[in-house]
């Protein structure tokens, strides 16, 4: 969950505008009353959809180079870009890798700005389940509605 943490750090929190589906083979849960959509596969591997009001007025390459040195200090690795979309709007992506004490694990995020509010898309979980996943997560992104 420390993941979910460092990318909503950006942004202050608002009710969802989205329909959003769990990757296939995961099942949805909410162990918080709120707006944000999240889905977890058998074997551990998270997915969270939220939308965020944005606290000040700034282009998607601000996010971009702010997200990538907030990583960058927080000691993630970038693994890829993604060429991505949300709600059919193109997205910024990434894939990071982190290490731990079991070997390393994965993090996906995604974001598109839409009026005043970013959408961002989350995925973590221990790599090698990560890889496995990986796909039916891309497809679910894809797949994301914006109101």
């Amino acid at each position: 969950m420390k993941y979910f943490l460092i990318f909503a750090s950006i942004f202050f929190f608002s009710c969802a505008s989205f329909k959003a589906k769990a990757p296939e083979n995961f099942a949805e849960y909410s162990d918080t009353p709120n707006c944000k959509f999240k889905a977890v596969s058998s074997d551990g591997v998270l997915y969270r959809v939220s939308e965020y009001e944005q606290e000040s007025k700034a282009s998607v390459d601000f996010w971009k180079e702010a997200f990538l040195l907030k990583m960058k200090n927080a000691n993630y690795k970038q693994e890829d870009s993604l060429n991505i979309s949300i709600g059919g709007k193109p997205a910024i992506g990434y894939i990071f890798s982190f290490a731990n004490a079991a070997g390393h694990d994965l993090y996906l995020v995604a974001a598109v700005q839409s009026k005043e509010t970013m959408f961002v898309v989350e995925a973590a979980g221990e790599s090698a389940k990560f890889e496995t996943r990986k796909q039916d997560i891309l497809n679910a992104i894809n797949n994301i509605i914006i109101d």
